[in-house]
This record gives structure tokens, C-alpha cells and sequence, in this order.
């Protein structure tokens, strides 16, 4: 989609994507910007392979790269208009149990809606006591970000809402 910057030059500002690096472009594709926010990319699907690019971010909503326009969606960071409207993924949960040798499987807790059992699947491997963003209330594949670290993986959630009692034996069932 070819997108006329005039159009929302009042309302648009330049940075650039630090992590992940590179920067696909991709649906629910988290990523951080040079001033410090979180977004996620949202019903794109770009494949972009762009390292530390510099692009523009219009009305939230928009993030203009290489001529292309891709919806996103501010998760993270300082929104002017809407403080007080604060989505679940602005809460990093964190990792509260990860054992070596668990086949890739971990614990998280932190946003006051239970506790997630995640295993790990590409990119950054989260370590006991870090903090994780990102779209993880479904199941399913998910692009998450580690601010701590600064930057991003791929997790499975395979369970969510889960109970302190119910995370603990499916933990137990999955490290055997």
C-alpha cells in the first residue's frame, strides 16, 4: 500500500526500530522504537528482513517504512491522548520458574490473571525473574519482547488464567 506522507505530516514523527533485529514487519510482531515504546504490528504480513530501520509513526497508528504503511498499535510507552485507557500488554508479566533441562517450558505470573505456562521458541531465552510484553491472553504462537534484555522471541502459550496449583502440576507434567 503506497501512502502519501503528506497526508500525516502534522501528526507523524521519525525514529527507529532497535529491536527485533531485523524487523519483519509481520502480524503481532513486537517491536521497540529508538524512544523507548513498544508497538505491535497488526494484520501485516511484510517480511521485511530490516535492520534498525528508520521509519515514521503517524497518528499511533501507522508506521510508514520504506513507502509502505503497516497498522500498529502502541503497547507500551507515553500515549498523550489515552492514559488512562492502558491495554494488558502494557503489564510485563514475569518469569517466575524456568529449570534447565524442562524441554523449553517455563513459568510467568505478574498481571494479576494467573499464570502462564510458555515454552520457548525462537529468539531471546528468557531467564527466572525477567519480564515479558506482549499479546499472551490466547493461545497460540506469540512475538513477545524482554525489555529487560531489550530483546524478542517466540513463545507457545500453552495454558493461561491458570491457578498457582494448576501451573505448578502442569509444569510437573511437562518436565518429566
Amino acid at each position: 500500500m503506497s501512502l502519501s506522507y503528506s497526508s500525516y505530516a502534522q501528526s507523524c514523527y521519525r525514529t527507529s526500530i532497535v529491536a527485533p533485529s531485523p524487523f519483519m514487519g509481520n502480524n503481532d510482531e513486537i517491536f521497540k522504537t529508538s524512544d523507548g515504546r513498544l508497538w505491535q504490528v497488526k494484520y501485516e504480513y511484510e517480511y521485511l528482513y530490516e535492520y534498525y530501520p528508520i521509519i515514521d509513526i503517524c497518528n499511533e497508528q501507522k508506521l510508514i517504512i520504506k513507502g509502505k504503511a503497516l497498522n500498529i498499535i502502541l503497547i507500551s510507552g507515553n500515549r498523550a491522548s489515552s492514559r488512562n485507557q492502558r491495554s494488558s500488554n502494557d503489564y510485563p508479566v514475569k518469569v517466575v520458574f524456568k529449570r534447565s533441562g524442562c524441554r523449553d517450558y517455563f513459568l510467568a505470573d505478574g498481571d494479576g490473571g494467573g499464570i502462564y505456562l510458555l515454552e520457548w521458541y525462537g529468539g531471546h531465552d528468557p531467564r527466572e525473574g525477567e519480564s515479558i510484553v506482549g499479546e499472551i491472553r490466547s493461545y497460540g504462537f506469540k512475538d513477545v519482547f524482554y525489555p529487560d534484555s531489550g530483546s524478542s522471541g517466540r513463545v507457545y502459550v500453552d495454558d493461561y488464567l491458570l491457578s498457582r496449583s494448576s501451573a505448578v502440576e502442569k509444569i510437573r507434567e511437562k518436565c518429566r
